[in-house]
């Protein structure tokens, strides 16, 4: 761990102050950068992207400059850890994944992804997951992540079964990382 993060959500977690970069067999995720606005834009701009979102497509290039700088203050304040994720045969950026809304006494959070189209299909994403999910369990102690899905968006739904995640009593799908924290 670096430190101690300051943000509300994370007041009582121990979060980096600057992400690891998390590798596996055909990807890895590390932090964003001003140089991957234009790939960011691909994925962010594209309305089938994001349709199961609750974001309007992003209008033009200059909004995605606004979502870094905020990645970066979110980061700063401990509410957001946002990764990009990229090929390993390339280094290019085909989606994010991130943790959010923290829970420092149930130990978990949110996961947020989206992926480029021509990236859909590939299992990218749940690589890019079980990454995720290994640093939360290890490295950040989290006991439980959560996914909010779009109950239409079934190969986000399939996905997150073939995971382990199920729907709990709130309509969220959850995954307990820890068997000791089962119930």
């Amino acid at each position: 761990m670096v430190g101690m993060a300051g943000g509300t959500g994370g007041v009582g977690l121990m979060l980096p102050a600057v992400l690891p970069v998390l590798r596996g067999a055909a990807l890895a995720l590390r932090p964003m950068e001003d140089g991957d606005a234009a790939a960011l834009f691909a994925i962010y701009g594209d309305a089938l992207v994001m349709r199961y979102t609750d974001e309007e497509p992003f209008p033009d290039l200059a909004t995605v400059g606004v979502m870094l700088a905020s990645v970066r203050r979110l980061l700063a304040s401990g509410e957001s850890l946002e990764w990009a994720i990229v090929r390993t045969d390339g280094g290019d950026v085909i989606g994010t994944c991130g943790l959010h809304s923290f829970d420092a006494p149930a130990r978990s959070a949110q996961v947020g992804c989206l992926l480029r189209r021509s990236a859909w299909g590939h299992g990218h994403m749940y690589e890019a997951l079980r990454l995720l999910a290994t640093c939360a369990s290890g490295e950040l102690g989290l006991h439980r992540l959560l996914a909010d899905v779009d109950p239409h968006n079934e190969r986000a739904l399939r996905m997150s079964e073939r995971l382990g995640y199920r729907r709990d009593d709130g309509g969220l799908l959850g995954i307990w990382l820890d068997r000791e924290q089962r119930q």
